[in-house]
């Protein structure tokens, strides 16, 4: 759980330059987040989701927190990556949809992050 910990003050950086031109510093947070997941970005986008959860459930049962630690990277990767951006939010959809869905504590945060990435794709 320490490591969700720490990847989620990663994301909170990632975040906070969400709307920076600082490339090479949110380049260099998002290999963090996918190293530290022990998951490439191609994997993450590839995977079903199914596969996806027990690839991060590394033994200790967190398979959901991380694949919501994916999405949320997703999402913060869409801003800085033009190209692949609607692939990123589409699968980070499909991800916090899956957690919504497999997950026994509603949360309140993935239904608005999951509002907030349809009104995205919608534009």
């Amino acid at each position: 759980m320490v490591q969700i910990e720490e990847l989620g003050k990663v994301l909170a950086q990632l975040f906070d330059i969400r709307h920076d031109s600082n490339d090479g510093k949110s380049a260099s947070l998002i290999d963090t987040l996918y190293t530290s997941l022990k998951i490439d970005k191609h994997q993450a986008l590839t995977m079903d989701l199914e596969t996806l959860r027990i690839k991060l459930d590394q033994g200790d049962h967190a398979g959901l927190q991380r694949m919501e630690l994916i999405a949320k990277t997703m999402l913060e990767e869409s801003f800085h990556n033009s190209i692949e951006a609607r692939a990123l939010l589409t699968k980070a959809k499909d991800i916090l949809t899956f957690i919504q869905k497999s997950d026994q504590t509603f949360s309140l945060e993935r239904v608005e992050l999951i509002d907030f990435i349809s009104n995205l794709l919608k534009d």
